[in-house]
């Protein structure tokens, strides 16, 4: 719990916390949304490429994200970067093997901001092009204790935020859903050992991808209160991962809950200013 609170304190002091009347020599400012968690939470892991068995245990997970409004669509486009980083640790039930494995995601996204006629609630939906890698380590494993994962994906992406007050207080209730549908990934045959594709046995490695043999979605919920000059943000993260393909089957699926700090900032730059319908992501 030390280590959580130093890192939360870290992230807290670095954090952009620019004025949002900032302006440098009359030159155009936009409104940009920002937030970085950490979260700790559980893990499930199956990979028949390494064992049989179910292994289940802690997850670990950073997650940062930049969300803004641009000038495209006549100021209805908002583009979304997201990074996350995971490493989970889990044992099987006997208790005589562990598995180590860590994936890391980047995501860019750009979606259409409706205008429902709800006050206070917006709508997002739009597509992200996402790349991860990641591996997986069994310690029991002597020939093949390991196996990794790459792909490259188009995501379906949709998003919903409302706000409301608590006692005078803003708060933020938001909720994503990311879906890969097309993409690229990479996968060794059944009985195929990395040795063997270091020597040379590397046909046929490369796949397209889609819900045929990669059935994936990431859930992320999200609440946020006004915290000094910034908001807390408390997140739900739900990561389902799993391929079927070559005869290997993968499932890896985590429940994480994290804490951390976002804020709605001015970035100074550019020669004009987009046509931004909204002065803010979320307003």
């Amino acid at each position: 719990m030390r280590n959580v609170v130093l890192c939360l304190g870290l992230f807290f002091l670095i954090f952009p916390c620019f004025s949002q009347q900032q302006e440098s020599e009359g030159r155009p400012v936009n409104l940009v949304y920002q937030s970085t968690t950490l979260g700790i939470g559980g893990i499930s892991v199956y990979d028949s490429y390494l064992s049989p068995l179910k292994y289940k245990g802690s997850a670990y997970d950073l997650f940062h994200e930049q969300i803004k409004m641009t000038g495209m669509m006549n100021g209805h486009i908002a583009a979304q970067h997201q990074f996350n980083l995971d490493f989970g640790y889990s044992m099987n039930e006997p208790e005589t093997a562990s598995d180590y494995s860590g994936f890391i995601e980047y995501a860019y996204g750009l979606h259409y901001r409706f205008n429902p006629v709800v006050p206070k609630l917006q709508l997002f939906a739009g597509m992200q092009a996402a790349g991860l890698l990641g591996f997986i380590y069994n310690s029991r494993n002597g020939n093949n204790p390991a196996t990794g994962k790459a792909h490259l994906n188009l995501n379906l992406s949709g998003i919903a935020a409302y706000q409301f007050e608590i006692k005078s207080q803003p708060v933020r209730l938001r909720y994503q859903l990311n879906v890969p549908f097309a993409g690229m990934m990479f996968s060794p045959h059944y009985g195929q050992s990395y040795y063997e594709i270091s020597l040379g046995d590397d046909d046929d490695l490369v796949h397209l991808a889609s819900f045929h043999n990669q059935t994936s979605m990431r859930n992320i919920l999200s609440v946020e209160f006004p915290f000094s000059s910034v908001m807390l943000r408390l997140t739900y993260m739900n990561t389902i991962y799993e391929t079927n393909i070559n005869d290997l089957q993968t499932r890896v699926h985590t429940n994480v809950f994290c804490i951390g700090f976002s804020k709605d900032f001015f970035s100074v730059g550019g020669k004009k200013r987009p046509k931004n319908k909204y002065n803010g992501v979320f307003d």
